[in-house]
């Protein structure tokens, strides 16, 4: 039959004791107090009763400072108030809350990862709120940084998808290529008008040879292109209209008056230069 004698006797007969209590609790304090975080334990009433080392080193206040004491020892009434109201709302739901913010300190302007949670003693009860806070500054800069790193070069790309080629004195080119959705098609008026008004030009050339396929919303923002060079001071000559956008132009009902239309990019060329 096994040897089913319980796991303190096979302990002793291994010459290995149960944990040492103290041991246990001297290694979670060096663990909690090596943290980059900021880790704190508040009573039910909001006062501190136990601070790490990070916060100590962060806040220039030691254990001794904040002990018994609430936020009103580190930060104004104001932030006092929303932290509380926080910690509250951890405690009546029982339940752990994360976020993020911004907050101005003695170092500037950081951004922070904060989580609190409820703490709970032997019998269950609520005896506290825990909360640990992590200085992510680092990590939002870099992330802020990428973001204007992609809205650049998706401005780059956007101007390099809608060339402005100057052809002649007052005249210029746009050779479009690729699907136009709505976005891209606001993009074509928006540099359109900025290029008739930068080159002082007479005539704007839209060339759609390699367009295949048209939207209502994007042969209507073309019009309107059209239109609005008018209003400046400048025509528009499209060219390059294959038979599938000519049939989408005639089912939407699309109204072209006083846009020119030609076959090719040439002809439209050749046109602008004889006027």
């Amino acid at each position: 039959m096994a040897d089913r004698s319980d796991g303190g006797t096979r302990a002793a007969e291994d010459g290995r004791g149960g944990p040492d209590p103290q041991a246990t609790l001297e290694g979670v304090m060096a663990l909690v107090n090596s943290s980059p975080s900021l880790v704190y334990l508040k009573d039910t009433e909001f006062r501190y009763t136990f601070v790490n080392h990070t916060f100590t080193r962060d806040s220039g206040k030691t254990l001794a400072d904040m002990y018994g004491r609430g936020d009103e020892v580190i930060m104004p009434p104001e932030f006092v108030a929303q932290v509380r109201a926080d910690e509250l709302k951890v405690m009546e739901g029982g339940a752990p809350l994360a976020y993020e913010e911004e907050v101005v300190t003695p170092k500037g302007r950081r951004h922070f990862s904060v989580v609190k949670l409820p703490v709970y003693g032997e019998g269950g009860e609520v005896i506290g709120i825990g909360g640990f806070v992590t200085d992510i500054t680092e990590r939002k800069l870099q992330e802020l940084e990428q973001q204007r790193m992609i809205a650049a070069q998706r401005e780059a790309l956007r101007e390099l998808s809608t060339p402005l080629l100057p052809i002649a004195e007052g005249v210029l080119a746009v050779p479009l290529v690729g699907v136009i959705d709505p976005e891209r098609a606001r993009q074509i008026v928006d540099n359109l008008l900025h290029g008739i008004a930068e080159h002082r030009a007479h005539t704007a050339i839209l060339d759609i040879t390699g367009i295949r396929m048209m939207d209502a919303e994007v042969a209507r923002t073309l019009v309107q292109a059209a239109r609005a060079s008018r209003l400046v001071g400048a025509r528009v000559v499209l060219t390059g209209i294959s038979p599938e956008v000519a049939q989408t132009l005639v089912t939407l009902g699309v109204d072209l008056g006083g846009v020119t239309t030609l076959a090719t990019l040439a002809s439209g060329i050749a046109f602008a230069l004889r006027e």
